[in-house]
């Protein structure tokens, strides 16, 4: 060998060292950086053959593209799992629990006791009043639930829209990045923390709206959703909703045909329940579209079947001769006669007959003389008000209201809604559990996987300095030979 190919040999591998201190450097410093992915370099000869020198050919991060994957889908699996548990668990808080003050049976047995003791004393205007007031309250109590669940629709449309405003930039800054990447590759420089960055945009893309990653040579990607539509390849391909303001219980999505928004792509509505082949089936976003679509309208379905016995049981009918054909009973919907047509939202509707509602100017005596007396009745008379105890001890067939069947009690058909309500809520926190901790599993190995082992690159760093010196150490004595030359 040549004293010049000697020192070729030799600065190149000070050059090289140099490089590789610097990647030993960065993982160090970064092994507990969020993302990070830990660094190693792959060298080469330099052309020219044998004695040629060493060069740093690429820096390669630690990545495992098939763990990834899988960990991203239970990413996916884990945030739908999430916003289902959130809905139910703000279903059942909104019944409440069967002995808590306050819950919606708890107003309804309120109501059935001071009903109970004024039918003992139907000539007690204390008594009058008191069990007025709980019928208020008992209505009342609907509404609120039904509110807390239509707000709970309502969040779910406005979340969806967050969420893909999120998904939209996320998707440029992917796109952005993508191009970055291509024309660094080109030219030789390190494309490491542009990668990382744009595994983090990934990331959050695959939580909301399961992804299939495709990598070039180049050093861009290509992103589709599993069903196989273009998130992004030159470009961003951006997500469309339209939110709505304020939503009813009326209103529904109605797989693309209602006044609600679907998820457009490309043209095509992925939205779930779209009926379409490329429709969306995992990740926060279908979680989002099933409170909207699915979870909430079934509650409000049990809620408004309920409302509606209410209605039927307080209405007496021929029982009462002072209230005509036709008239609103006890309860109404909306100060109405209820409309078997019109029962959609009537949880969110349902009030107390003003004619015996005192807040409204009403007279409690009515409940003991007919709801549209123009006079007192005879004081002890208890005739409809044992009516209308027994019309709410009454057992009812009650497959009207989903998931219940047999002969049920007003009672005893909240208490099963309730208890529907609450078992929905276990199995949603127990599949969110199992979803959490395999989701947890995965990313605990892909981080094994990508960790920077302290260890390791403290060895290396010493293998550095060694081959540091003996490169110094070839370039001293190329130095000295040239100086012997120079004097012969």
């Amino acid at each position: 060998m040549s004293i010049s190919s000697a020192l070729q040999s030799a600065i190149s591998g000070l050059g090289t060292n140099s490089r590789m201190l610097e990647v030993v450097s960065d993982n160090l410093a970064n092994q507990l950086t969020d993302g990070y992915a830990a660094r190693s370099t792959v060298l080469g000869s330099v052309a020219g053959g044998v004695g040629g020198g060493v060069r740093v050919v690429s820096v390669e991060r630690a990545t495992d593209p098939e763990l990834t994957a899988m960990r991203r889908h239970a990413d996916a699996e884990a945030a739908r799992g999430q916003v289902l548990a959130d809905a139910a668990r703000t279903l059942a808080s909104a019944l409440g629990e069967t002995s808590e003050a306050g819950s919606l049976i708890d107003r309804l047995r309120s109501f059935e006791t001071a009903l109970g003791a004024l039918a003992d004393t139907p000539e007690s205007a204390p008594r009058q009043s008191a069990a007025a007031i709980a019928a208020a309250d008992l209505a009342a109590s609907f509404v609120t639930i039904s509110d807390r669940a239509n707000d709970l629709r309502n969040s779910a449309d406005a979340a969806i829209a967050a969420e893909v405003e999120g998904i939209n930039t996320a998707l440029g800054e992917i796109a952005r990045l993508n191009r970055q990447i291509q024309v660094f590759t080109a030219t030789g420089r390190e494309t490491g923390a542009l990668e990382d960055e744009r595994e983090r945009q990934i990331d959050r893309v695959a939580a909301a709206l399961p992804v299939r990653e495709t990598r070039h040579d180049d050093g861009r990607i290509e992103l589709r959703t599993e069903q196989g539509l273009t998130l992004v390849d030159t470009r961003a391909h951006l997500l469309e909703f339209t939110p709505t303001p304020v939503i009813s219980p009326q209103m529904s999505y109605a797989g693309g045909t209602g006044a609600l928004s679907g998820l457009m792509l490309g043209g095509v509505d992925i939205a779930p329940g779209s009926g379409r082949a490329q429709s969306i089936t995992d990740g926060g976003l279908v979680g989002l579209f099933a409170v909207r679509d699915a979870e909430v309208p079934a509650f409000q379905a049990k809620l408004d079947a309920l409302a509606m016995d209410l209605i039927r049981r307080g209405d007496l009918g021929g029982l009462d001769p002072t209230t005509p054909p036709g008239a609103p009973g006890l309860f109404t919907d909306a100060g109405a006669a209820f409309d078997p047509a019109n029962l959609t939202g009537l949880s969110g509707r349902i009030a107390l007959n003003p004619a015996v509602d005192p807040n409204a100017g009403g007279d409690p005596a009515r409940l003991r003389d007919g709801l549209g007396a123009g006079a007192p009745g005879p004081s002890g008379n208890d005739t409809l008000l044992r009516a209308l105890s027994d019309a709410f001890a009454e057992r009812t067939d009650a497959s009207d209201v989903l998931g219940l069947s047999g002969q049920l009690s007003l009672d005893g058909r909240i208490a099963g809604v309730m208890e529907l309500t609450a078992s929905t809520r276990v199995a949603r926190e127990t599949e969110l559990g199992a979803l959490s901790a395999a989701r947890t599993t995965l990313a605990a190995q892909e981080g094994r996987e990508r960790a920077v082992n302290e260890d390791a690159e403290l060895a290396h760093l010493l293998r550095i300095e060694q081959a540091f010196a003996a490169n110094s150490q070839v370039i001293q004595a190329a130095a000295r030979m040239l100086d012997e030359l120079t004097r012969i």
